[in-house]
């Protein structure tokens, strides 16, 4: 929604107009009046519309409270109090949706940087889904994980031995997987849904596992692969690629090569170096638009357009 060639007019361009004003319930009267400050006559036309059960005029509310000052969170809290339960309900949609909005602000100067740290980035990617999130419960948690791997690989001097302890406690034992049943979920791309639930997409596992690595001394990369992202190990002489979507089994070059070509792909050795943290933070924050499409969030999914534009690629 684009704003009005003059904020002062007296009659809002570019607003949706409600067809007839609520009979016997004025505007103020229902959302109640600030008082001692009027809020514009666009925010006000605006709020007239809130529960309106079109989905054009809901997408374009959505827009315009989005992007709204105090004024508008003012007539929203007020609107979330109305006696009908679809302007409460519709009203406090929009609240959130306004809490997201600011989350999306904050991760979008992040990724802006010209250094980027993968975990960091997807912590804050988290406070998306979890407004006022705290990543240290689950940092203790990769924290916990690493030391059981340095536990039971003290003995190995060789990083890729070490490394296959790494995939048989994280994919074996406690289980973490693709999710194949909802592939399409937003909680797949959350890194701490992903490990509350141990399942993911390949680019979310791929991260856990490399953090995790990270922490107990283990040199890792994550190879970007068009739809499937795997994870190198490096050892002394040699690396390993595993896959964490299949529970960290081994995928040879010759593999990788035909899965190309199952694909329609040639062969890029970009493909098979391992990815800096800023390209693989955009592949997730385009991992999430493609979720909240699927999941019927569509309006959330637009506004990560921002950060794909800004952050420097689709």
């Amino acid at each position: 929604m684009q704003p009005p060639a003059n904020q002062d007019s007296k009659t809002p361009t570019g607003m949706i107009q409600p067809a007839q004003p609520p009979a016997g319930r004025p505007l103020r009267r229902r959302l109640g009046a600030c008082s001692g400050h009027a809020a514009s006559p666009r925010l006000e036309a605006a709020a007239a519309l809130i529960g309106d059960e079109s989905q054009a005029v809901r997408r374009a509310l959505s827009d315009e409270f989005g992007q709204a000052g105090s004024d508008g969170e003012r007539l929203l809290r007020r609107a979330s109090r109305s006696n009908d339960a679809r302007i409460r309900s519709h009203a406090r949609a929009l609240l959130d949706g306004r809490v997201w909005n600011a989350g999306r602000l904050r991760f979008l100067r992040y990724a802006m940087r010209s250094k980027i740290n993968l975990e960091a980035g997807l912590w804050r990617l988290s406070s998306l889904e979890r407004p006022g999130f705290d990543a240290r419960p689950y940092r203790k948690a990769l924290d916990a994980m690493a030391r059981e791997i340095v536990k039971r690989s003290a003995h190995l001097a060789d990083p890729l031995e070490r490394g296959k302890v790494l995939v048989d406690y994280l994919g074996l034992e406690l289980g973490y997987s693709g999710d194949m049943e909802s592939y399409s979920s937003p909680d797949n791309v959350y890194l701490h849904r992903v490990i509350e639930r141990k399942l993911g997409l390949p680019l979310s596992l791929s991260a856990l596992y490399s953090f995790v690595a990270r922490r107990a001394g283990l040199r890792t990369g994550i190879v970007p692969l068009p739809g499937h992202v795997m994870l190198r190990l490096y050892g002394l002489r040699e690396n390993l690629i595993i896959d964490p979507f299949h529970g960290g089994e081994t995928r040879t070059q010759e593999s990788l090569r035909a899965y190309l070509a199952e694909h329609g792909l040639r062969f890029k050795p970009l493909w098979f170096r391992s990815a800096p943290d800023g390209d693989l933070l955009r592949r997730q924050v385009a991992n999430l638009k493609n979720a909240l499409y699927c999941t019927g969030q569509s309006t959330r999914a637009r506004r990560l357009d921002t950060v794909l534009d800004m952050a420097g690629g689709r």
